[in-house]
């Protein structure tokens, strides 16, 4: 092969290589993405939480991927709040009083820089049936980490395998803060956590569904 000729076939396989390169680095960059997307389908931007180092208010209203029927399902499944929640680490059901009120027990530790703490909270639940009714939890004192608190929630079907859940709620936790840490760095972790839990409860209440 003449001199010119190789420098020729020498130039088209580097382009071509350097096209495949790119073409790969193209792909991982979408396969990437798309996860990325998957991973993160639930907008949590209406996930909020408020905490003056005495009273905790929290508001969702998030859109799930995820049937009406699994979702109930999953948010009643009192043994197995861990799965949802990061910061449960045992839950279960303590009494049922009959007319759709049961008492629930959730332990929950994390932690906020080098702070750690274990806490308990226990609710009185009463579950509404029917779509779109609100259901709420009272927090019980006398067996809880807390000195007072109440939650009301719905779940409203949008569409066959979509769910609008709603929350708001308030709790005053009976915790002893450093002041080193502050308000603002608990209200950031407690928000974090709920918008983690998002993705985990559609996830679950799809394959609950199936």
């Amino acid at each position: 092969m003449r001199p010119g000729a190789a420098h020729r076939a020498n130039g088209t396989l580097c382009r071509s290589r350097c096209h495949s390169v790119r073409c790969f680095v193209i792909a991982l960059t979408l396969s990437g993405l798309l996860t990325a997307g998957q991973a993160w389908a639930v907008d949590t931007s209406q996930v909020q939480v408020r905490y003056d180092g005495v009273r905790m208010d929290i508001h969702l209203d998030v859109l799930l991927a995820a049937p009406e029927s699994g979702v109930e399902r999953v948010i009643h499944d009192y043994d197995r709040l861990g799965l949802v929640f990061p910061l449960v680490v045992d839950s279960g059901l303590l009494e049922d009083f009959g007319d759709g009120v049961q008492r629930v027990r959730a332990d929950m530790e994390g932690c906020v820089l080098i702070f750690c703490r274990r806490l308990r909270h226990v609710l009185d639940v009463g579950r509404a049936p029917g779509s779109g009714a609100w259901s709420s939890a009272q927090s019980v004192p006398g067996d809880s980490d807390v000195r007072a608190g109440h939650l009301s929630w719905r779940t409203v079907a949008v569409a066959e395998d979509q769910t609008r859940l709603m929350l708001s709620g308030w709790v005053e936790p009976d915790v002893w803060v450093p002041p080193i840490i502050g308000p603002m760095a608990v209200r950031r972790a407690v928000e974090r956590h709920f918008r983690d839990a998002m993705p985990r409860l559609e996830r679950a209440a799809r394959e609950s569904a199936n």
